[in-house]
């Protein structure tokens, strides 16, 4: 057979049902295209403006999708569909604000976001969710404070304590 694509209905053993055994070498391509970033260094979010989180190390990237120095993930062609995407942020040594919002972003519009925890000095949160995607989309992370100057987020070490990704999960 010729290198080329299978379109089938249901796929059953050879009873006709059950399982069916995957040989070695094989790939399957579930769950792509996946990425997950994470920030290198401290990075200043200045007061009152939402600003994309630049998580600059890419520690996974399938599709080459994630572009490390805007911190925006395009849907490569051919990838159309529903999309997991999750965030974490952890303040660097800030006083208690009166609003901490992460929010991801498609196309510029907010798809997921909350407010994270305004008190304590090191806190930060998590935000995850799912969205639609066509091809060319453009998926970002973001944080706004209004702490009444910039601050830090914290960037070391890499992916452990900012974070962004995700992953295809259907079409």
């Amino acid at each position: 057979m010729a290198d080329g694509t299978l379109k089938v209905g249901t796929i059953t053993n050879s009873a006709g049902s059950g399982n069916i055994a995957i040989g070695s070498g094989v790939t399957v391509n579930v769950n792509r295209p996946a990425f997950h970033a994470g920030l290198s260094s401290n990075q200043s979010i200045p007061n009152t403006t939402t600003t994309v989180i630049i998580n600059d190390v890419e520690i996974l990237d399938t599709d080459s999708s994630y572009d490390i120095s805007t911190g925006v993930f395009t849907v490569p062609s051919g990838q159309a569909g529903k999309y997991y995407f999750y965030s974490f942020v952890r303040r660097a040594n800030w006083e208690p604000v009166s609003r901490f919002i992460l929010s991801i972003q498609k196309n510029g519009v907010d798809f997921v976001g909350g407010d994270g925890p305004i008190n304590g000095v090191y806190t930060g949160g998590f935000i995850g969710g799912q969205v639609n995607c066509s091809v060319g989309d453009t998926i970002r992370a973001t944080v706004y404070h209004d702490d009444g100057g910039a601050n830090n987020i914290f960037g070391t070490p890499a992916g452990s304590f900012n974070f962004f990704g995700g992953y295809k999960i259907g079409a």
